[in-house]
């Protein structure tokens, strides 16, 4: 029986350490909890959000983010954790060449 509840103490032990690395902080762990109505801290609030939406990795292009959704329904929790694709990266590199190109027309005018 001794040895029963050593082997089980054991399992327990190595089982738990398993979950507690695996469950390790992402380096971009960065939660999203509200939307504003504008891109500023003193604008007004428009929604909390009800679950947990985390940002936790970012592509090496930057148009694919690393998104953790985990909610409760009573005594069922789901979470689900998948890459979405919002291209900012490539918004980003449009807006500075559209920002380039009336520089340098500006310039010929000038």
């Amino acid at each position: 029986m001794k040895k029963l509840i050593a082997i089980t103490l054991l399992i327990s032990v190595i089982f738990l350490g398993h979950v507690a690395l695996a469950s390790e902080d992402h380096p971009l762990d960065i939660p999203v909890k509200t939307l504003y109505s504008a891109p500023l801290e003193d604008s007004n609030v428009i929604f909390e959000i009800p679950m947990e939406v985390t940002l936790q990795d970012i592509s090496q292009d930057g148009n694919w983010y690393l998104v953790k959704i985990s909610f409760y329904i009573g005594p069922f929790g789901y979470i689900y954790v998948g890459w979405a694709y919002i291209p900012v990266a490539k918004i980003l590199a449009e807006r500075d060449k559209e920002t380039l190109d009336l520089a340098s027309l500006l310039e010929d005018n000038q």
